[in-house]
Order: C-alpha cells, then structure tokens, then sequence
C-alpha cells in the first residue's frame, strides 16, 4: 500500500473528510488530495503529526510495512529516551573535546568552571546524586 492510499485509508477510519484533515493540519483539501492520489508527499513533521493523530508508526503510515507497531510512551520510555539522549550527547561533547588542542581543552574547562561556579553561587546546581555514569575511551590505533 503507498503512503497516499494509508492516509486515505486512515483518514476514513477516523471518520474525517479531506477537508477535516485538511484543518487540522493547517493545509488545503486540495494538498490532502494531492498525497492521497501520490502526486505529493507530505513533509517530515506532517507525517509526525498524522502518525500521532492516527496513532499510527512512520513505516506504517508510509506504506513501508502493514503491521502498525505504534504505541504510547510511558513515562519510563520517556525518561528513557532522555537518558539515552544526553549519553549520546555527552559522549560526542567529550569525543570533541579529546580532539581538541591544549588551548582549546583549557578554554572549555574554564566556561565549564565558571558556569559551574555561576550555579552554585545562584544555587541552581542540580543534585549531584542524581546522576551516575562513567565515559570509556579507547584509541583506534
């Protein structure tokens, strides 16, 4: 099934018109009939929009599979998602900052510093048992 015939099919499933989809979306009908015949595909944070609307994957509503395997987060899989995403983030930080030279290793160690000391003094440091980790490098050589 092509992406087009998925949002026509799921948009008749939610009981909408072209035009209701069309509103919700902020688009013209015209622009929903156009991904539906595939003459146009929708950009990136529509298709979001409609799988969250639907309550449907990306790889479903884009005709990429016929097993819709959406499902809410929970809390623990958002909090998850942010964990993973601030390792990943430090990681490449400290991945940077092992290329860095001797001068530029001194100056983010001295923004890092006095950030660090701006919080303290405005008492808005986060708890330091809050987090927990360990970074491990090795050379590729």
């Amino acid at each position: 099934m092509t992406m087009g015939e998925r949002i026509k099919e799921l948009r008749k499933k939610s009981g909408m018109t072209q035009m209701d989809l069309a509103k919700k979306l902020g688009v013209t009908k015209g622009t929903i009939s156009t991904w539906e015949t595939g003459s146009r595909s929708p950009n990136y944070d529509v298709v979001d929009q409609m799988c969250e609307m639907f309550r449907a994957s990306m790889d479903y509503l884009m005709g990429r599979t016929d097993v819709n395997s959406y499902r809410d987060m929970t809390d623990a899989d958002t909090e998850q998602l942010g964990k993973w995403t601030v390792e990943q983030d430090l990681t490449e930080y400290a991945l940077k900052y092992a290329r860095l030279d001797e001068y530029g290793k001194q100056a983010v160690e001295s923004i890092i510093l006095a950030e660090f000391n701006r919080c303290r003094a405005q008492e808005s440091l986060t708890d330091a048992d809050v987090f927990t980790g360990s970074i491990a490098f090795s050379n590729k050589k």
